[in-house]
């Protein structure tokens, strides 16, 4: 039983995580917060679900043709939307709290009830040490691995993830020696749309989608880049599985009905007694 809990937990928390490192990566970059994360990934996971029901896609191509297009509208809606937002911090959230809305409400229109997502990664019980859990399950998780060691390698080793590196770090400083500020920030936009239209096809398949399945996985996914560091990205990975642990530990052990409970009490905690998350770091600010 314990066993079963801790790998739904995992597969949980990874959801978080990812969605999370949406928060962390646009962080770095600009000192800003996209609170439309969540509704990016509920966004992906009805687009995964529209390609799916019409071209009957295995697991695979599903997800990169689903990352991909989610990348691309990133891009756009920065240059549409948010590059306009970016003077004030302010004025950015509340920018993104209406995108958010846009976008729920556009899926509502057209998917009113919750619906099934196709069962894409297989409906086979898999048996571990006792334990009975969804094949999905295992995708989950393995999915997360494979995309977080190509994240590292993608900003470690590629001159293109090295710029928006630097840009992260300080993009004055990295304007000055030839980096292409503005296209870098795009391409980070994208990147938040794409992890979290990525995590959306992942978590589909396990539960019925719904047009406002955005709004607590966004919080939660939040509360885990709090927990781990909004500015680091092992700190997120971590702050993820913790709360994804956490919270399963708590529904079975305590009470299903303080389940979403956890997510929001260590939100707090953090904010109050340590802002700077489990692994990050203090930003210094320009004066």
């Amino acid at each position: 039983m314990l066993l079963q809990i801790l790998i739904g937990g995992v597969a949980t928390g990874s959801i978080y995580a990812v969605v999370g490192l949406g928060f962390t990566l646009l962080y770095r970059a600009m000192k800003m917060v996209n609170f439309a994360q969540g509704h990016v990934f509920m966004a992906g996971t009805f687009l995964g679900l529209i390609i799916a029901n019409r071209f009957a896609l295995p697991a695979i191509p599903l997800l990169l043709i689903v990352m991909v297009l989610a990348f691309l509208i990133g891009v756009v809606l920065e240059r549409i939307v948010f590059r306009r937002l970016y003077h004030d911090h302010d004025v950015f959230i509340v920018g993104a709290i209406g995108l958010g809305i846009v976008l729920m409400n556009t899926v509502r229109v057209f998917f009113p009830e919750p619906v099934p997502f196709p069962k894409v990664f297989g409906e086979r019980l898999v048996e571990f040490g006792g334990a009975r859990f969804q094949e999905a399950y295992l995708w989950v998780i393995g999915c997360t691995v494979v995309l977080v060691a190509l994240l590292h390698s993608f900003f470690t080793y590629t001159r293109h993830g090295r710029a928006m590196r630097a840009v992260a770090s300080d993009a004055e400083i990295a304007g000055t020696v030839g980096v292409n500020v503005p296209r870098a920030i795009a391409h980070i936009f994208g990147l938040t749309f794409a992890v979290a239209a990525g995590a959306g096809v992942l978590i589909g398949p396990l539960y019925f989608v719904s047009f406002d399945m955005g709004d607590m996985v966004g919080l939660k996914a939040f509360a885990a880049a709090v927990l781990g560091g909004i500015n680091s990205v092992p700190g997120t990975i971590l702050g993820g599985i913790a709360i994804g642990l956490l919270e399963n530990l708590a529904g079975t052990y305590i009470s299903s009905a303080y389940k979403d409970l956890v997510a929001f009490v260590i939100l707090l905690a953090m904010l109050i007694f340590r802002p700077n998350g489990l692994l990050g770091t203090s930003t210094p600010v320009k004066v």
